[in-house]
């Protein structure tokens, strides 16, 4: 009895104790590790959909931004042809709207005759004519209503589950013409929001008022995680529901391992020593070893399976080991949510580059054309076409070599030299063994043209010079594009320049020139691609020139 209560005092007990102080920290790491992993993913997810929300505003912006809609309207109140109407704006609305996903479907009416609907669904289907009926029934009052008071901004609203985008469309004088209402399809807008750890539902509201709930919310009791996010017109809060006890799962199949351990202490006690220490001892040091590594940042690193399959330390090691693959996993799924949000960032910034020497370039053409100069118009097309395909990027290819990105630059400036005949002077130097240097495409043309349209002398005069320097080692690039022009900006361009190329300003296409939202898009790409020591700068060299310079830094 003496020997039982000496083991149990001097080793059962001290024994319990590190076993539970051991269970306690663990447990509240995993709980804790848990939490961040729970508010890390919302946040993620939730700026997922706000880029997801921006989208749609952007594509409903055509509808204002391009005439289509304006002019078949200016035409319908000159002739009266409501068939021609009809067509032109139901075609408009397919080609803009019927096949993106985020919009089940798109309604069109004009102020003078709200009752005339024109719309499109969605190719899935789930745009149906049952959507259009509930719209004209139970949606279209409320829409009318809020778009007499939206101006130019873009609302959003619910009724009935349906939750709907509205905007106006405004003619020359600022006044409405007509109401844009797409209804949009929550499930794919918000559906980053199911990847959150344990989830069960979620509720969305907009500037505080009710937008749209996934139905089984509330269901089990569930704990709630919530953020926020600020659109361009109002804020967006997102209120997730998830299973309190499946975040607490592991915490839970560690205690009740622990207290298994603890009951069957007491006969393994009776057993020898080399018994303890080859079956107990040595399996716990390396659960303390490995959590450590997972406390360390170590996540999936896991223990050595034990060599028979059957016993309470088995048992603890495969759920220490799955607690740690999960943790892993999770981490995992937020490493590549990151990566999605930085591509939608690239993404969203190349869509931005807007050729508008195009227009002028057309013109040129015409003007060719009419003067019989066959080669040069063909000439002129070809590198129209080159521009054309810079732009639209069919092969979704974010990077392109600088021999590729010159070639580019080569068919703009051959434009330009039409234009301008012996009036604007162009050369380069570059660096041939940076020509397989692999570079964001289009961030050489907008500098340039930047340079032609802001820095014309009082006659017309225009020269520009590029310089490509720098070194390609392995995989390291250091290059320095500079392109010189004559003429120094003012101290109000400078401070224009200076606020384009900062990090926390937001231009908006109406309020700039698309010169100046041309060299803002190329500093970004660039910073988001290579980081802070990638970018753009414009400043004067005080000799009566101004130097663009690119750099590239990987």
């Amino acid at each position: 009895m003496q020997i039982l209560r000496l083991i149990g005092l001097g080793w059962f007990v001290p024994l319990t104790a590190i076993i539970a102080i051991f269970l306690l920290v663990v447990a509240g790491r995993i709980e804790a590790q848990s939490q961040r992993t729970i508010t890390t993913s919302m946040e993620k997810a939730a700026e997922i959909c706000i880029l997801r929300l921006s989208d749609c505003i952007d594509a409903s912006k055509n509808a204002s931004y391009l005439p289509t809609i304006r002019e078949a309207y200016n035409q319908y109140v000159r002739t009266g042809d409501e068939g021609r109407l009809y067509n032109d704006v139901t075609v408009f609305l397919a080609e803009q709207y019927k096949y993106n996903p985020s919009f089940d479907m798109t309604v069109l009416y004009f102020t003078d005759e709200p009752q005339n609907l024109y719309f499109t669904g969605n190719t899935t289907g789930r745009g149906s004519l049952s959507r259009i009926r509930y719209f004209r029934d139970n949606a279209q009052q409320e829409a009318q209503e809020i778009s007499e008071g939206l101006d130019t901004r873009t609302e959003f609203f619910s009724s009935g589950g349906h939750v709907y985008m509205i905007r106006n469309l405004m003619n020359r004088n600022f006044e409405s013409y007509a109401v844009l209402v797409m209804e949009l399809n929550p499930e794919r807008i918000f559906e980053s929001l199911k990847s959150v750890w344990a989830y069960e539902g979620m509720i969305i509201y907009y500037d505080d008022e009710y937008l749209w709930r996934e139905d089984k919310v509330g269901e089990n009791g569930e704990d709630i995680v919530a953020a926020k996010n600020d659109s361009v017109d109002g804020t967006f809060t997102y209120k997730v529901f998830y299973d309190a006890t499946a975040v607490n799962l592991e915490k839970r199949s560690i205690t009740i391992t622990f207290v298994i351990l603890i009951v069957f202490l007491i006969p393994l006690i009776l057993v020898v020593l080399y018994f303890m220490h080859t079956k107990i001892n040595k399996p716990i040091s390396q659960l303390t070893e490995v959590s450590k590594q997972i406390a360390a940042g170590n996540y999936g690193v896991t223990v050595p399976p034990p060599k028979k399959e059957e016993g309470e330390i088995a048992d603890l090691t495969r759920n220490f080991n799955q607690m740690s693959e999960k943790l892993s996993e999770q981490f995992n799924k937020i490493f590549v949510e990151e990566i999605a949000l930085r591509d939608a960032n690239i993404h969203a910034l190349q869509s931005q580059i807007n050729p508008h020497f195009l227009n002028n370039t057309l013109e040129i053409i015409n003007w060719e054309a009419r003067m019989q100069e066959t080669d040069k118009v063909c000439s002129m097309i070809e590198a129209l076409s080159t521009m054309m395909s810079a732009t639209m990027d069919r092969n979704r290819q974010s990077l392109i070599t600088l021999e590729e990105e010159l070639e580019y630059v080569k068919a703009y400036i051959y434009i330009i030299e039409c234009r301008y005949r012996d009036r604007f002077t162009y050369s380069e130097e570059i660096d041939r063994s940076l020509l397989s240097v692999k570079v964001p495409r289009l961030i050489i043309q907008p500098v340039i043209e930047n340079a032609v349209e802001h820095n014309a002398t009082e006659d017309g005069l225009r020269s520009v010079r590029m310089i490509i320097e720098g070194s390609c080692i392995e995989d390291s690039v250091d290059m320095k594009i500079r392109i010189i022009n004559p003429g120094e900006p003012s101290d109000e361009d400078m401070e224009k320049i200076r606020n384009l190329l900062t990090d926390d300003m937001d231009i908006k296409p109406m309020e700039e020139k698309s010169t100046r939202i041309g060299i803002r898009n190329v500093h970004r790409r660039l910073r988001i691609l290579f980081g802070a020591e990638s970018g753009l700068s414009i400043e004067p060299d005080g000799s009566g020139n101004t130097i663009s310079t690119i750099f590239v830094k990987k």
